[in-house]
């Protein structure tokens, strides 16, 4: 069966990927390290960029993962539920294995670069002690990782809900719309959110980059996609987001405003409660973060243009293959004496414009941009879009 394209939840997703670039971009110029999880560090830093990192991080994974959710459930009204497994296992899974072998050997690598090059060395030197390259990790893959626990709950929960009674069912979806859609809900929404996520120990939403994954970090994320899931069969829920996004957009500059000023005033001496309180004010901004965002996209972004068609069919090969560039180019200017945000520019603009080139001449037209877009392209921005075109996912 074929669907009409949504082009401004496309382009959503896409940009949420792409925005993993900016934000990889910028992780070597901090001024707080990144411990772990950004082993390398730049002498030249500024406190602009744990900002950026911060703003980023809030929305983007739980926005990818509402519309993930949405995507989902498309495909498994359209193709049913082996169809669904099928498309998943060659659109997410084969991808997860073929690149984690690809890339993340070239991360590690990278990052010894880095460091070396930091420390005044020439060759490849040790990370330092407790950094998660010394154990199999999934790195910036980690959602992919997550993606198939989600899909494969999915295919157990929907044959048995669809067992249930229609009255049931009817007022199952009549509580959905209603929190979906109003004030309250939001603040339901933010509950699960927080419930899902005190068993940890961050002030916020965390990552898990392990094999063995973190269940609150699984469990948090999963709400999202969950949400995303049943929102699909509430589309006329996104026309209420786009209606409001403006007034949803104050709301959650107040609650990331309050969420800011509590991590970085610390103004609750007690570090549990600080904690706490913290994973209450991201919960409430995160999903005022989520319908304004998407609000906005639906609002503007449903006219298709070319240069968002080619980004929006890019972002999954630019996200795949981008990270080691964002450590190999910050180890080639270690030494330079440019300020960060000179650094960062450069750092952003060539991971930019090589993962764009490969994409359009090693991937589009070819064999891997079937695996990746269903299809192959031709070189270049594409025409003028028939409104009924079928949705790739």
């Amino acid at each position: 069966m074929a669907s009409a394209r949504d082009h401004s939840l496309d382009a959503l997703r896409a940009a949420m990927m792409l925005l993993g670039l900016v934000l990889h971009s910028a992780a070597s110029y901090t001024v707080n390290p990144l411990r772990e999880v950004w082993p390398f560090r730049d002498a030249q830093a500024h406190i602009g960029f744990d900002l950026l990192i911060f703003g980023i991080h809030v929305f983007r994974m739980p926005v990818f993962f509402v519309m993930a959710g949405f995507f989902g459930a498309l495909l498994y009204r359209r193709d049913g539920a082996w169809g669904f497994v099928h498309n998943r296992a060659r659109r997410v899974l084969l991808p997860l294995v073929l690149f984690w072998a690809l890339v993340i050997p070239l991360v590690a690598l990278g990052f010894l670069f880095a460091v070396g090059q930091a420390a005044g060395d020439t060759g490849l030197v040790g990370l330092p002690q407790g950094s998660i390259l010394r154990e199999p990790i999934l790195g910036h893959l980690w959602f992919l990782y997550n993606l198939l626990f989600y899909y494969a709950a999915a295919v157990m929960v929907v044959p048995i809900a669809s067992r249930l009674s229609a009255s049931v069912r009817a007022r199952a979806h009549t509580a959905f719309r209603s929190i979906a859609t109003s004030a309250w809900g939001t603040v339901a929404l933010a509950g699960a959110t927080l419930l899902s996520i005190l068993p940890g120990s961050e002030p916020g939403i965390g990552l898990s980059a392990s094999l063995i994954p973190r269940l609150h970090v699984l469990a948090a994320y999963g709400v999202f996609f969950a949400f995303g899931w049943l929102l699909h069969a509430h589309r006329e829920a996104l026309d209420v987001y786009a209606a409001r996004w403006k007034a949803t957009a104050v709301a959650a500059a107040v609650a990331s405003g309050l969420y800011l000023y509590v991590l970085a005033a610390q103004p609750i001496d007690d570090p549990r409660l600080w904690t706490v309180a913290s994973m209450a004010l991201c919960a409430l901004a995160t999903w005022p973060l989520v319908f304004a965002i998407t609000g906005l996209f639906v609002r503007h972004m449903r006219t298709p243009r070319p240069i968002v068609r080619y980004f929006s069919d890019a972002a999954y090969w630019m996200y795949l293959v981008h990270l080691p560039l964002t450590v190999w180019i910050p180890g080639l200017l270690a030494r330079s004496p440019l300020p960060a945000a000179a650094k960062f520019a450069v750092v952003l603009a060539a991971t930019t414009l090589v993962t764009t080139v490969t994409y359009n001449y090693l991937v589009r037209p070819t064999v891997v941009g079937v695996l990746l877009n269903g299809r192959r392209y031709p070189r270049g921005l594409p025409g003028p879009a028939p409104r009924g075109q079928q949705v790739l996912v």
